[in-house]
């Protein structure tokens, strides 16, 4: 073997141990995205034999300026953020790109999640049933932990829809999508909750429209059955928190004041505050360190409970981007959600190009990335996933595997074309 093909193998592996271990260890996501980073560099140079496609320059550009917006904290012109954002994206980029040459392996991209989902729910069951904890929060806070889980549960069983497997490898497939699911109800979660039934109903969508409605009758009797598996032992605490919420938030409505401080209460007071504040500067926002600054300002004056001064975000991505970075910065970020959800998204043509089993792989590639992005959308309802470390890391990267998987299965790989190559060249040998 030689180091090229070593090196292409050993990018998969790495593949597979960001999703296996993004929520099994503390920062688990980030030794498989520094072992795709070292090696990617390692071998910068193959980007000088192989033009990028058009789609890959699209998801390389939007990493390049959403790093750029990340890195700059709108204070002042040009005031760069003291942050490792911007070189994480921008060698995300980088990375993005080698590995659309490279390609990664399905199985790895499959069982990685797999793994990955199953070792969330691992972690989720010692925390709350040996330790007792309230909610499993793996070596994050629990809201990110449930919400990555959630994603990693339904993206597995998208593989499991839409991938062709072995009777086992379906079961198995299920099995570990129900474990993601799990851990994201032990976390507590609410908004994975209000997510979930999106990303079923994308998919379910998807295959009336293919015409395959009856698979898509079974997937929902599939879904139903793991659920009542699953939710019926812990029925009354999930009800308990959702009557809780409904609560909550009557409360703050009839007096703000003195019910900001609540879970819920909290999050529609940060809202009010907000936009506010958006009225004041549309365009570029205030700032990082100037939204924080007006948010202390309302509070001493008294138009704002003092409670909003314990978190430095909005908890609602978008309109936490357009206090601090304006217009500007939100229509960065929806491009960021778009630009990715139209280059994934399984079209009818990106699809008719191949057959049987291939088809089925592309599909099930192409829809569960599609999902990543629209589950950020709906995750950033309620939280502000891009303000941790563990939201960046998990979608940038998430990309550049998903993307490479995708590469590799549609015949477009560096390494792909020097096995037809040869195989051209000993037809050619063997000419009469």
């Amino acid at each position: 073997m030689c180091w090229s093909d070593f090196r292409c193998k050993f990018f998969s592996f790495c593949a597979f141990a960001f999703l296996a271990l993004s929520l099994v260890f503390p920062s688990g996501y980030s030794y498989g995205a520094a072992g795709l980073t070292l090696l990617a560099l390692s071998g910068a140079i193959v980007l000088n034999h192989r033009p990028l496609s058009h789609e890959t320059w699209l998801l390389v550009a939007i990493m390049l300026v959403m790093g750029l917006i990340w890195g700059v904290d709108f204070d002042t012109p040009l005031a760069v953020m003291h942050t490792d954002f911007w070189p994480r994206y921008w060698l995300a980029a980088i990375t993005l790109a080698i590995g659309a040459v490279w390609g990664v392996d399905l199985r790895a991209v499959i069982w990685g999640a797999a793994a990955g989902a199953v070792g969330a729910l691992a972690i989720a069951s010692y925390q709350y049933l040996v330790l007792g904890w309230s909610k499993a929060s793996g070596h994050t806070n629990a809201i990110q932990f449930g919400d990555i889980a959630m994603y990693l549960g339904i993206a597995v069983w998208a593989f499991a829809l839409f991938v062709e497997q072995r009777k086992w490898m379906l079961i198995a497939l299920w099995g570990a999508g129900a474990c993601g699911v799990l851990a994201s109800l032990l976390s507590e979660t609410r908004g994975a909750w209000v997510v979930a039934p999106l990303l079923m109903l994308c998919m379910l969508i998807f295959l009336f429209q293919q015409g395959r409605k009856r698979l898509a009758f079974g997937t929902v009797a599939m879904v139903l059955i793991l659920l009542a598996v699953v939710v019926i032992p812990y029925g009354g605490k999930f009800g308990a928190r959702a009557e809780l919420a409904v609560a909550e938030m009557q409360q703050y409505l009839k007096n703000p004041q003195q019910n900001s401080e609540t879970s819920i209460g909290q999050r529609l007071e940060q809202w009010r505050v907000a936009l506010h504040m958006i009225e004041s500067k549309p365009l570029l926002g205030w700032g990082v360190k100037g939204a924080r600054a007006e948010k202390q300002r309302l509070v001493d004056h008294g138009f704002a409970h003092p409670s909003i001064m314990n978190y430095g975000h909005a908890h609602n991505e978008i309109i936490d981007m357009l206090v601090k970075r304006g217009l500007l910065g939100c229509i960065a970020l929806i491009f960021f959600y778009l630009i990715p959800l139209c280059v994934f998204w399984p079209t009818r043509k990106r699809l008719a190009q191949f057959e049987n089993s291939t088809q089925r792989a592309v599909l099930g590639v192409r829809m569960a990335a599609a999902l990543l992005p629209i589950a950020y959308f709906g995750f950033g309802w309620t939280q502000v996933f891009f303000a941790h470390n563990s939201g960046n890391m998990f979608y940038i990267f998430g990309l550049v595997v998903f993307w490479a998987a995708l590469q590799r299965l549609e015949g477009k790989t560096l390494q792909q074309d020097a096995v037809s190559a040869r195989d051209i060249k000993v037809s050619s040998c063997t000419l009469p």
